[in-house]
C-alpha cells in the first residue's frame, strides 16, 4: 500500500520499463508500492509464496503463515472491518459471509517508507476475471478463451443476492465503499482451508520472476536501485482456479474486497469524523459511477453511491455483461450522455457544471441526434429474455429505478435493496442442474 510519511522521489517519472501482467516499476519508489520478493517473512510471521495481484493502491500477495499454516494475502482494507461491530456494540452478521475477512494488520518499514499491511482470506478470481487473460506469460494452460464469462442466469441472480447482502453489511458499519466494480468482486475458493502445497501449486502455478528494465540506456546492467525489488513477478490466474471457484454452483460464493477509495459514514448522515475523510474525487470506473462521483461533487457523496454501482453491478450480472449506463472506452462524458439520456436532465447544479453539455444534448437535455433511441432503449434495457422471466425482469427493473435517481436522498438504502431481492436468488444454483458455469 502508498506508505506514510514520505517524500516525492527526483527520478524521472517513466524511468522503468513496464512488464506485461506486472504492476507498473515505476510505482516502487518513495510514496509508492513496498518491493516484495518470494520468500520473504513479513512481520516475522508471513512468508511471500506467490503474487496474486496488484491495483493502484496495493500490491497482493498469497503469503504462508508460518505460525498457524493459514494462507492470507496482503490487501487494501479497513481495520473497522475486524470488529464487525455496530456503534451499540451489538453484532453485524447478515451479510458479513460477502466481505473479506482481515485476520491481521500489520506496518512495514522499508525504503519507500512505512506501509500498512493487512492479511485477509485467500480469494480467487474476480467476476469480470476474462479467462483469456487468465495465464500470463509463462503459462502451460492449453485452453483458450475470447470472451467475457457469461453466467447462468441462477448463478447471476446469486451473485446480486450476495453483493446486495455485503454492501448492506458494510454501510451497517458505516462504511462506504465507493468502488463497486466487477473487479472489487472476488469469488471465495472452495475449501481452500485445507489446501496442500501441491493445490497452491496446481491452482497458483509456481510464480516466475521478470527482470526489471531501464528505459534509458545505461552502460551498466546492475540495477541497485533499492527503491524497486530485485524482479517483478507476474499476477496469474489459472483457467483452472476459475472453473473450481464455479464447479459447484452450491458453493459459488462471492466477497467484496479492496477499501482503497472507502471511506466512513456515521449514523448521522455525516462524514465520520475520527475515520477515513472523503475524497475530492473518488476513482469508481465511469460506467459504475453515480452522478455526484462524475460531477465531482463531494458534498453529495454518501452511501448512496454504493447503491448507485451495485444497480449497475448487478444488471452486468444479470443480462451476461451489458452496462445499464454504457462507454465502450469507459469515458466520463459518454456515461453522462447515457444518464441523461435514459433519465432526463439532472439537477441544475451539474447541469452548469457539465462544460460538454453542447456536444451531446440540447438546452432541455436532450440528447442530439439519437434521444429516442436511447430512451426506447432504456425502456426496454432489462428486457434480458429468456435470462429472466418476465414478471422478474418487471420487478427489478422497478428496484433497479429506485436505486438509480438523480437526488442521492430518493435513492434507496442498500438495506432495502437487499430486503426486495427475493429470498429465492440466494438460492439460485441449488434449485437445477446447469451447464458448465463459464460460457463463452
Amino acid at each position: 500500500m502508498p506508505p506514510t510519511g514520505t517524500e516525492p522521489q527526483d527520478r524521472p517519472p517513466y524511468y522503468y520499463l513496464d512488464t506485461p501482467f506486472c504492476e507498473p516499476v515505476n510505482s516502487y519508489r518513495r510514496g509508492g508500492f513496498h518491493p516484495v520478493h518470494i520468500h520473504d517473512i513479513l512481520h516475522e510471521r508471513y512468508e511471500v509464496v506467490n503474487k496474486l495481484g496488484y491495483g493502484s493502491f496495493a500490491t497482493v500477495w498469497l503469503v504462508k503463515d508460518l505460525r498457524a499454516g493459514r494462507s492470507g494475502s496482503e490487501v487494501a482494507a479497513l481495520r473497522l472491518l475486524e470488529g464487525s461491530q455496530l456503534e451499540d456494540g451489538s453484532q453485524c452478521v447478515m451479510g458479513e459471509e460477502f466481505v473479506v475477512k482481515v485476520f491481521d494488520t500489520f506496518p512495514v518499514d522499508g525504503p519507500n517508507g512505512t506501509h500498512q499491511c493487512i492479511v485477509t482470506e485467500v480469494l480467487g478470481p474476480h467476476v469480470g476475471t476474462q479467462p483469456i487473460l487468465c495465464w500470463g506469460p509463462g503459462s502451460d494452460d492449453e485452453e483458450e478463451e475470447e470472451d467475457m464469462p457469461v453466467y447462468p442466469i441462477d448463478i447471476a441472480k446469486k451473485m446480486v443476492a450476495q453483493i446486495a447482502q455485503g454492501v448492506a453489511y458494510l454501510h451497517r458499519l458505516g462504511i462506504v465503499h465507493a468502488d463497486l466494480h466487477p473487479g472489487n468482486v472476488l469469488f471465495r475458493v472452495p475449501e481452500v482451508e485445507n489446501w496442500t502445497e501441491q493445490d497452491v501449486q496446481k491452482y497458483f502455478k509456481k510464480p516466475s520472476e521478470r527482470a526489471v528494465e531501464r528505459r534509458v540506456d545505461d552502460a551498466s546492467k546492475d540495477i541497485n536501485d533499492p527503491h524497486v525489488p530485485k524482479y517483478v513477478v507476474p499476477a496469474r490466474t489459472s483457467l483452472a482456479l476459475l472453473k473450481h471457484c464455479t464447479l459447484d454452483p452450491n458453493a459459488v460464493h462471492v466477497k467484496i474486497c479492496d477499501f482503497g477509495e472507502a471511506f466512513l459514514w456515521s449514523r448521522d448522515n455525516e462524514p465520520e469524523p475520527t475515520g477515513k475523510q472523503i475524497a475530492l474525487e473518488i476513482h469508481t470506473p465511469a460506467v459504475y459511477a453515480a452522478p455526484e462521483i462524475l460531477f465531482r461533487d463531494a458534498g453529495s457523496f454518501s452511501p448512496a453511491v454504493d447503491v448507485w454501482a451495485t444497480a449497475v453491478l448487478a444488471y452486468w450480472l444479470l443480462s451476461g455483461g451489458s452496462y445499464l449506463f454504457n462507454s465502450y472506452g469507459c469515458v466520463a462524458q459518454e456515461v453522462v450522455r447515457e444518464i441523461v439520456a435514459k433519465l432526463g436532465k439532472p439537477p441544475e447544479r451539474w447541469w452548469a457544471e457539465w462544460s460538454g453539455r453542447s456536444e451531446w444534448c440540447d438546452d432541455s437535455g436532450s440528447d442530439i441526434g439519437r434521444e429516442m433511441q436511447i430512451r426506447q432503449r432504456w425502456n426496454k434495457a432489462l428486457n434480458m429474455t429468456p435470462r429472466m422471466r418476465e414478471g422478474e425482469i418487471r420487478q427489478f427493473e422497478e428496484l433497479v429505478r429506485k436505486m438509480v435517481s438523480y437526488q442521492v436522498e430518493d435513492r434507496i438504502p442498500a438495506e432495502r435493496v437487499a430486503q426486495s431481492i427475493p429470498a429465492s436468488w440466494m438460492l439460485s444454483g441449488a434449485l437445477e442442474e446447469h451447464e458448465p458455469h463459464i460460457q463463452a
